[in-house]
């Protein structure tokens, strides 16, 4: 009876430290880094921050997001999100109600590409926790989120990404 006793805690005690380990390893989160990098406008009108924007902007869009996921053999994870947005020169030299759009689109903008970077940062946490197994297939679901996420809000124009 007493060996018995003895074994069970013994089970007992093996579990609660693969729980704990379990834990430690949910609650690990990827190094992320994130970068914002801007290229800058000049123009004092919606439709000149429009055509400034189609021209300059990142892979012919106003900004973009790039996330890239990394692990290494013992599934450490880093995240680097690298986000380029639009910045005025010179905002004093807009008129007030531009200056307001202009203000007012950067914001939803900024949001958005926010979103694309939260999606690289969900796949590595996903990564993380599948214990590195799968990771390729992890990676392609989120950029299929991303393609997605921009149908969805026609790239933003939907959550105010606009300047009329």
């Amino acid at each position: 009876m007493l060996k018995e006793r003895i074994f069970d805690l013994g089970v007992l005690a093996l579990g609660l430290t693969l729980l704990l380990i379990g834990t430690t390893a949910a609650q690990a989160k990827p190094k992320v880094t994130e970068t914002i990098k801007t290229y800058t406008v000049s123009a004092t009108s919606l439709e000149g921050l429009a055509q400034e924007m189609d021209q300059k902007g990142p892979k012919g869009y106003w900004a973009y997001t790039g996330w890239y996921v990394k692990w290494t053999g013992d599934c450490k994870l880093s995240v680097t999100v690298d986000i380029t947005l639009p910045k005025h020169k010179n905002p004093a030299k807009m008129p007030a109600d531009v200056r307001k759009k202009f203000d007012t689109m950067l914001v939803a903008l900024t949001e958005h590409e926010r979103q694309h970077g939260r999606h690289g940062i969900a796949a590595a946490e996903e990564i993380e926790r599948a214990g590195c197994v799968g990771g390729d297939a992890i990676l392609k679901k989120y950029n299929a989120i991303d393609i997605k996420f921009d149908q969805k809000t026609d790239h933003g124009r939907k959550q105010g990404v606009v300047l009329n």
